[in-house]
């Protein structure tokens, strides 16, 4: 980061915050005014002396539009650099605040009827309240992110919401709706104070290879436009919505049809009868029959469907097959795709008895015949089996299933859970929440 002529000054000294990210932020701090005295600092942001050196030593934190002014001020010219930049502040500062301040986010105002009436300019923090903070803390606590006066929440992080892109730096986008459906959050894969509110309020959160899209308030459908407050109306209400690949599903709401978006407008085109349910992944996307609950998948041509299996209790979508549960929940078969002449559709044994099904590019995941555990379909150890389900711990209200990781909302809805496959750790990343999801 290109910093201004260093000039002669009294050196500031060591960060002296009340938490580690506090002093981080100063650190950052330091970094973007290296060569400029409090002095010139003042002059320069008409913002005191005395509080130049309690931002800079972290013991207080910075305004967050002040921050942002600093680091316009280094006149990068490498947009995507700057961009960086921007993002690094906004996560610091973010960070810094929650670690002082822990507090419960008001809850957020009823939302409009549909997310195309939001306008959203204000990064959430979907965090519980923590235990209380210490007198210090309490000392040099900064304002908090919304100003609360007759229930409603003023925003004051429009800068944050603006810059902040789409995406996360896990490797997996994920979105939660706030509780009540108010609200539509946006995690930047950092830690449970990454979230940016990005719409008014949702019922359900559908995502995939073809963008986010949200079943309103009034049950009819939105594609996200990439930024904070941006929402198009695509389709009216449906039974059920599925994502496969560039692709967005609709079945009928009463179930008598199902239609692909033409990408443009509420424009939909029917490919294909009566249908209980959609499944939609990587493999491509499948329907279950309303007659005896046969699946069938989509052979990419209007009104052409290939019969693939019988009934199941559940199915799941991974990133290269189809899996099945038995309808008496004993055995989970995976479908074998790679025959397609085969006189009958050929299924081969996976794992055994599962209460419900939930499948990602990360892999298989089910829940125990209890309901009560979240386990993995991983490689048996012991040469008995091919593959064995492992248990990664407790299961809650909702799964969502990544590209690298799977995603929990606790049975209470007050937590959002992040488990990782490669360290086999969980990460508390968030919540309370309504629902999430990950695409």
């Amino acid at each position: 980061m290109a910093a201004m002529n260093r000039k002669v000054g009294r050196p500031q000294g060591a960060p002296r915050g009340s938490t580690q990210q506090a002093n981080t932020l100063a650190e950052f701090l330091l970094t973007l005014t290296a060569g400029m005295t409090v002095r010139e600092l003042a002059a320069r942001y008409h913002v005191g002396k005395t509080l130049w050196s309690e931002y800079r030593s972290g013991l207080k934190i910075i305004p967050l539009e002040l921050l942002t002014r600093l680091v316009q001020d280094q006149h990068e010219p490498d947009e995507r650099i700057r961009h960086g930049h921007m993002e690094t502040a906004a996560r610091l500062h973010t960070a810094a605040l929650e670690a002082t301040h822990r507090e419960p986010v008001p809850v957020a105002p009823p939302p409009l009827p549909s997310p195309t009436a939001a306008t959203v300019t204000e990064a959430a923090v979907m965090e519980p309240a923590a235990s209380p903070e210490p007198p210090a803390a309490r000392r040099h606590r900064p304002r908090p992110l919304f100003l609360v006066g007759g229930g409603t929440a003023i925003a004051v992080l429009t800068v944050l919401a603006l810059l902040l892109g789409w995406g996360s730096s896990s490797g997996d986008a994920v979105f939660a709706v706030g509780p009540g459906g108010h609200g539509i959050f946006r995690w930047d894969g950092a830690d449970a104070a990454g979230w940016t509110r990005i719409g008014d309020g949702a019922k359900r959160l559908h995502s995939g290879p073809a963008g986010l899209f949200a079943t309103g308030t009034d049950d009819r459908l939105y594609r996200y436009e990439g930024r904070p407050g941006r929402w198009s109306l695509i389709s009216e209400a449906g039974g059920d919505f599925a994502v496969s690949g560039a692709h967005v599903f609709r079945l009928a709401a009463d179930h008598q049809s199902v239609a692909v978006w033409n990408g443009h407008g509420t424009s939909w085109t029917t490919i294909g009868g009566p249908a209980v349910r959609l499944y939609g992944g990587e493999p491509g996307l499948f329907a279950t029959s309303p007659e005896a609950g046969w699946i069938f998948r989509y052979a990419g041509r209007p009104f052409s469907w290939d019969r693939v299996g019988t009934a199941g209790a559940s199915f799941a979508l991974t990133d290269r097959h189809l899996y099945g549960l038995t309808p008496e929940r004993a055995l989970v078969n995976r479908w074998l795709s790679d025959d397609p002449s085969a006189p009958w559709p050929s299924w081969t044994y996976a794992a055994g008895p599962a209460a419900e099904l939930y499948g990602g590019p990360a892999g298989l995941f089910s829940t125990d015949p209890t309901g009560a555990r979240l386990r993995v379909l991983t490689d048996s150890t012991t040469g008995l089996a091919d593959q064995i389900w492992q248990d990664i711990g407790p299961a809650g209200a909702e799964v969502a299933v990544g590209r690298e990781a799977v995603f929990v909302l606790t049975e209470d809805r007050s937590r959002i859970l992040r488990w990782s496959a490669d360290s086999g750790t969980w990460q508390h990343i968030g919540g309370p929440a309504q629902t999430v999801t990950a695409g």
